[in-house]
C-alpha cells in the first residue's frame, strides 16, 4: 500500500540514511537522524498489554517522531494532537492518494 515507503520518505526528511524496512516481524523500528524516529506495526496489536510491550508509550518523548501503521487498532491510545496519514490505492495500480490531517501548520518541534 505504501506505508514503509511513505515511512522512508519522512525518515529521509529527518536525516536518516540507514535503509528504512517494514516493521512487520519486530514490531517497531528505532532510527536516528535530527530527531529519532521510532516505527511502529501495530497489525497484530489487540490488547493494552500487546500495545504496552511494544514501547509505545516510552516512545512518546519530546523529539522523538512515531510513525504507526495500523494506528486503527491504537486508535484509544493516540495523543489527541497526532498527525494521520491515510494512503488509499489511486485509479492507476502503481498510484496512491495521501491525504494528511491534523497539522495545523504550527512548528512540530
Amino acid at each position: 500500500m505504501g506505508k514503509t515507503a511513505f515511512t522512508r520518505g519522512l525518515a529521509r526528511g529527518l536525516g536518516i540514511c540507514e535503509p528504512v524496512v517494514s516493521p512487520t516481524f519486530a514490531l517497531v523500528n528505532e532510527y536516528v537522524g535530527r530527531l529519532k524516529l521510532e516505527h511502529f506495526d501495530m497489525y497484530r496489536v489487540e490488547t493494552w498489554d500487546d500495545l504496552d510491550s511494544t514501547g509505545f508509550f516510552e516512545a512518546m518523548t519530546p523529539g522523538t517522531v512515531l510513525a504507526v501503521e495500523w494506528s486503527e487498532n491504537i486508535e484509544n491510545a493516540l495523543p489527541e494532537n497526532c498527525i494521520r496519514v491515510q494512503i488509499v490505492p489511486g485509479e492507476a495500480p502503481d498510484t496512491r492518494l495521501i491525504t494528511i490531517e491534523g497539522w495545523k501548520g504550527e512548528a512540530l518541534c
